[in-house]
């Protein structure tokens, strides 16, 4: 545990500074991720708890926004909790959410990767009542890529690349 909040607290302080060099949309690792990802939102929009936590590693850390206070789930019960409770506070009128872009970038090659997602929650009029934008920060420690911390930040459309309609 002590690893891999450590690791958050480095990748907070340091930044979210990548080499270019490391960026493919042909790297196996970085399309799983991108599946992982892609499972977690849809169980989102579900309320499926169960199926969220099984997309993270405990204990995860959740940093707040200044709205939300930084939140460390230790168990699969807890992050579900967490995830209940987010539900239950969430914009007047959510429906669903739609991805707007995301990219996947290596910290450590076959380790460590984040997945940057910019988001927008809709109501079911189909009208927009949030937009934002999440690091998602993964690891394979346990031979399959999980979640281990979330970080919300700044939207920019100009950081984002949409993703492919494969």
């Amino acid at each position: 545990m002590k690893k891999i909040l450590m690791l958050v607290v480095a990748l907070m302080a340091v930044g979210c500074a990548e080499d270019e060099d490391n960026f493919s949309y042909s790297n196996p690792d970085m399309e799983q991720i991108e599946d992982v990802y892609m499972a977690y939102v849809q169980d989102f929009i579900d309320n499926d708890f169960e199926g969220i936590a099984s997309h993270f590693q405990t204990p995860v850390m959740r940093r707040g926004n200044g709205l939300v206070p930084t939140r460390i789930a230790m168990t699969p019960d807890e992050l579900m909790d967490s995830y209940r409770d987010d539900k239950a506070n969430i914009q007047e009128g959510y429906k669903y959410s739609r991805i707007d872009c995301m990219y996947v970038r290596t910290m450590a090659v076959d380790l460590y990767y984040y997945l940057d997602a910019q988001y927008t929650r809709y109501n079911d009029q189909d009208e927009i009542i949030f937009e934002g934008r999440t690091l998602y920060y993964f690891s394979n420690e346990s031979g399959n890529w999980k979640m281990f911390a979330t970080i919300p930040a700044e939207t920019d459309p100009l950081m984002c690349i949409p993703p492919s309609n494969d």
